[in-house]
C-alpha cells in the first residue's frame, strides 16, 4: 500500500486494538500496547498485499492479535528476569539500595562466582548471557545463583 492516510486507517482500526487489548485483559501499561499495536498497524499498512490474502481486516486482526501475544511473552519474560525471595523483595538494585549494603559486605559473604553472578544480574544480564561470560553451562550458573540467593536471604532477611 503506498497510498494511504493513515488517520483514516486509525480512525477504522483503533476499536480492533481496544478490543484486542480488553480481550487479553490487559489493564497494566494498558497505553504503551496501544502504542505498539499502532505502531505495527502502521508496518502492516505498508507491507499489506492483496494477491497473498483476501481480506485486509482479517489480515490485519491476526496479524496484531500475534503481535499483541509476542509482546506480552516478551513482557512476562522481563518480568521474570528479576527475582522474588521469600517475602516478596526482590534481588535487583532497589533491594541493594533499600537495605543500604555496600558491595563490598558482600565479598565476605559471596564467593567471587557467586558475586560476579549477583553484579551482572543487577546490571540486567540472563543466566545464558552470564554463562558465556563465564564460560561455563547454564547449570553451573543457577548453581552459584541458588547459593547467592540463600546467602543473601539470610545474612539481609534474618
Amino acid at each position: 500500500m503506498e497510498d494511504y492516510n493513515f488517520n483514516s486507517y486509525y480512525l477504522k482500526y483503533e476499536k480492533m486494538i481496544h478490543h484486542l487489548l480488553h480481550h487479553y485483559n490487559i489493564k497494566y501499561c494498558y497505553d504503551d500496547y496501544f502504542q505498539l499495536l499502532l505502531i505495527k498497524l502502521w508496518d502492516l499498512l505498508k507491507t499489506f498485499d492483496k494477491s497473498k490474502t483476501n481480506t485486509m481486516d482479517k489480515y490485519i486482526y491476526t496479524k496484531l492479535k500475534f503481535y499483541l501475544i509476542d509482546c506480552i511473552r516478551k513482557n512476562s519474560k522481563e518480568m521474570n528476569r528479576f527475582i522474588p525471595t521469600s517475602h516478596d523483595i526482590m534481588l535487583d538494585q532497589s533491594f541493594v539500595e533499600h537495605y543500604n549494603c555496600e558491595m563490598y559486605s558482600m565479598l565476605e559473604i559471596l564467593s567471587p562466582e557467586e558475586l560476579l553472578w549477583f553484579k551482572l544480574t543487577l546490571q540486567g544480564f540472563s543466566t545464558q548471557e552470564i554463562a558465556i561470560h563465564f564460560n561455563k553451562s547454564e547449570s553451573t550458573i543457577k548453581y552459584y545463583r541458588k547459593n547467592a540467593r540463600n546467602k543473601l536471604k539470610c545474612h539481609f532477611l534474618f
